[in-house]
C-alpha cells in the first residue's frame, strides 16, 4: 500500500522559495486546466480560420474539441459540483469523443460525409 499512500497524500514542493502544495486534487485540476485551454484554444483556432490538423475532418475535429472541454470542464467543477459533473459533463464528453471515433472511422472508410 505504500503506492496508494504516496498518490493520495498531499507534497510540498519548494521552488524559489514558493511552496506549492500538491495532491490528487491540484493534479486533477491542472489536468482540467489543460483540457479545457487545449480545446478552447482548438476552437478559436478553427474558428479564426487558422489551420485544423488536415487528417481530420471538421466534425471529428469539433467533436474532439468538445470532448476536451467537457471532460476539462468535469474535472475542474468535480470537487463543487460532483452532480453536474457526472451527470453533464462527463458523459457529454464521451458522447463527443463517440462522435469523433464514429467519424474518424467513417473518413477512414472513405465514405464521404452528407452523401449517399
Amino acid at each position: 500500500m505504500p503506492l496508494l499512500d504516496s498518490i493520495s497524500t498531499p507534497h510540498t514542493l519548494h521552488l524559489f522559495g514558493v511552496a506549492l502544495s500538491l495532491g490528487p486534487n491540484t493534479l486533477t485540476s491542472i489536468v482540467g486546466w489543460v483540457l479545457f485551454a487545449t480545446g478552447a484554444l482548438l476552437a478559436v483556432r478553427e474558428r479564426m480560420g487558422a489551420a485544423r490538423p488536415t487528417l481530420l475532418s471538421p466534425l471529428v475535429s469539433a467533436a474532439l474539441t468538445l470532448a476536451a472541454m467537457s471532460a476539462g470542464l468535469g474535472l475542474l467543477l468535480a470537487d463543487g459540483y460532483p452532480t453536474f459533473a457526472r451527470i453533464f459533463c462527463f458523459p457529454y464528453a464521451l458522447l463527443a469523443l463517440a462522435v469523433a471515433v464514429f467519424g474518424r472511422a467513417l473518413q477512414a472508410g472513405e465514405r464521404p460525409l452528407g452523401e449517399e
